[in-house]
C-alpha cells in the first residue's frame, strides 16, 4: 500500500494532501496514524488545516473532519476538486473506452436532413 495520506507543513498552515486513487479506508487508518503523530506538534497555536487532493463525497468529509476534530481542536478547510472541474473531465478522459457509440462525419448536414449508421 502506497502512501495515500502526505502531511506538508507551512508557516500558516497544515496541508494534508489524500491520494487521488486511495480507497476511504486506506485514508481514515493512514489518517487515524498521521494525527496522533501530528498532534505533538500542537501545543498553544491553533495551525489551521486544510485538506485537499481526493475529490470527496459529504459524508467522506464529515467523517475526516470528525477525525480531525476528535484529535485536534483546529479549523479544518476542504479544498477539493468540484466533480464537473477539470479534475473529473481528466479522470474521464484516463479512463479507458472499450465501446464508442460515436460516429464521426466530415461535411455539412443540411437542416433537415439526418445521418443513420450501423452499430
Amino acid at each position: 500500500m502506497k502512501n495515500c495520506v502526505n502531511v506538508n507543513l507551512k508557516k500558516d498552515e497544515i496541508i494534508i494532501k489524500l491520494g487521488d486513487d486511495a480507497e476511504h479506508s486506506q485514508i481514515i487508518t493512514t489518517l487515524k496514524k498521521k494525527l496522533t503523530e501530528l498532534k505533538k506538534l500542537y501545543k498553544e497555536e491553533k495551525t489551521p488545516i486544510r485538506v485537499s487532493g481526493k475529490a470527496l463525497k459529504n459524508k467522506e468529509i464529515d467523517e475526516i473532519q470528525e477525525l480531525i476534530k476528535s484529535k485536534i481542536d483546529v479549523d479544518i478547510e476542504f479544498d477539493m476538486p468540484k466533480t464537473l472541474g477539470l479534475y473529473s473531465i481528466k479522470k474521464t478522459f484516463e479512463k479507458e473506452i472499450a465501446v464508442s457509440e460515436t460516429t464521426f462525419h466530415r461535411g455539412s448536414l443540411r437542416s433537415g436532413k439526418r445521418i443513420e449508421a450501423e452499430r
